[in-house]
């Protein structure tokens, strides 16, 4: 069994994003496991880590789940968290020095709407990312089946999954129907 592990990383605003996107692997993954592949999603309200074992504290072990990953899914909307960026910097680093695979990663912002204001640490990260101080080119999304079939995409482009196929307001990979488009 092949196992493909991503880590999701936002800020709580987005909690509703996460739970879909966690919905969706599991649906990915519930049509995938009979043909040997399985995706698992890291977040880290899945993960129990009450004590941390690192000296350096809990983010020390988010840090090593980024690095254990095959991919990294950063969502960010209206504010830019230290510990989101924590872990965006680990991954980065992890990208550059990894040999054996390469870590893929994925950064979405949320489309604001009318009346929210993103914050200057959101702004600044924007404006480092434009003027190619980082290295994380991100794509803007109003709706999470955005990110979803996006995702379908990668995992089709990296040979992990097979394509899936639209009928009517459905995307199924094999018979599981992993994105209500209606």
């Amino acid at each position: 069994m092949h196992t493909t592990r991503i880590f999701l990383g936002s800020s709580e605003e987005l909690r509703g994003d996460r739970l879909a996107l966690s919905a969706f692997i599991n649906s990915v993954n519930n049509a995938c496991v009979p043909y040997g592949q399985r995706f698992v999603l890291v977040v880290w309200e899945h993960e129990s880590i009450a004590i941390a074992r690192h000296e350096a504290g809990k983010q020390a072990e988010y840090d090593d789940l980024v690095r254990g990953c095959d991919a990294c899914l950063f969502l960010f909307h209206t504010k830019c968290g230290a510990y989101t960026m924590e872990e965006v910097y680990c991954a980065l680093d992890e990208q550059k020095r990894r040999t054996y695979r390469a870590l893929r990663i994925f950064t979405w912002m949320r489309a604001l709407a009318a009346g929210e204001h993103e914050t200057p640490e959101l702004t600044a990260l924007k404006e480092r990312i434009a003027a190619g101080t980082l290295s994380l080119p991100y794509q803007m999304y109003d709706d999470v089946r955005t990110i979803e079939l996006a995702l379908l995409q990668a995992f089709v482009s990296w040979g992990v999954l097979m394509a899936p196929q639209r009928h009517g307001d459905f995307v199924y990979v094999g018979d599981e129907a992993v994105i209500d488009l209606g």
